[in-house]
């Protein structure tokens, strides 16, 4: 399969959505005529992204300091996972802080950009994003916002591949908390932590659209309320020729 010049997938997947088609195309007829007529065909076959896509592969653009912070975030995650499995609590806690930094740029670029950003899109976002840190070539990708595909959230498992340091017993005897048991109220709170971000943006989702609704039916009182002073006054001047 022909390669993509990285420049062209980066410059087509700047572009919002609605222009990424005729982008493409253009980018695609460059390359065509340059000779690169495999690599024009294969850009040709890149379908439109979805508005999650296009959120996540601008986020090198909007806060390249916050996207490095959360792929860092995610490699200490692993390292910590195979070599000091009592501090995954910590190191969990850092990358859903950076991850949820993330989100919020891409909540809010959506928003200004009059795309959706409600619960499923922020999922979806959050999964790319997690999926694309854990691999050195997806990473690279969304350092320079020119991933393909959405992704799926990887698993624990990717953490695993080399055996936990040795755990000490501590004073009196006592065992320390086992990294799988770490892992799972690690992973217990990451979801309840998940559960109440998802209900805030599904209240805040509420609220706009309430006050949209608020809005619209203001707009049409006052627009009855014109017509009305219009046909008030249209009728006081025909009362006042009726009075001469």
């Amino acid at each position: 399969m022909a390669t993509i010049p990285p420049r062209a997938l980066e410059e087509v997947y700047a572009v919002p959505p609605a222009d990424f088609t005729r982008t493409r195309n253009a980018k695609a007829a460059a390359l065509a005529k340059a000779g690169q007529r495999e690599a024009a065909a294969a850009l040709r076959r890149l379908r439109r992204p979805a508005a999650t896509l296009w959120a996540v592969n601008q986020l090198g653009r909007l806060d390249a300091r916050r996207l490095d912070a959360f792929i860092d975030a995610v490699a200490r995650l692993r390292r910590t996972q195979l070599r000091d499995p009592q501090a995954v609590g910590e190191a969990v806690q850092h990358q859903r802080a950076t991850l949820d930094a993330l989100l919020e740029v891409a909540r809010t670029h959506l928003v200004e950009n009059g795309l959706g950003a409600g619960p499923e899109a922020l999922r979806r976002i959050s999964s790319t994003l997690q999926g694309a840190a854990v691999d050195s070539r997806h990473a690279d990708d969304l350092r320079h916002g020119r991933l393909t595909e959405e992704l799926a959230a990887p698993g624990f498992e990717v953490f695993a591949g080399a055996k936990p340091a040795r755990l000490k017993v501590l004073p009196g005897g006592r065992k320390p908390a086992k990294a799988a048991d770490i892992e799972q109220r690690d992973l217990e709170r990451h979801a309840r932590q998940e559960e109440r971000r998802q209900q805030r943006a599904r209240q805040a989702e509420e609220r706009e659209r309430e006050a949209r609704e608020r809005k619209a039916a203001a707009d049409e009182a006052a627009k009855e309320v014109e017509a009305l002073s219009g046909k008030l006054a249209d009728a006081r001047r025909r009362l006042a020729k009726l009075r001469r």
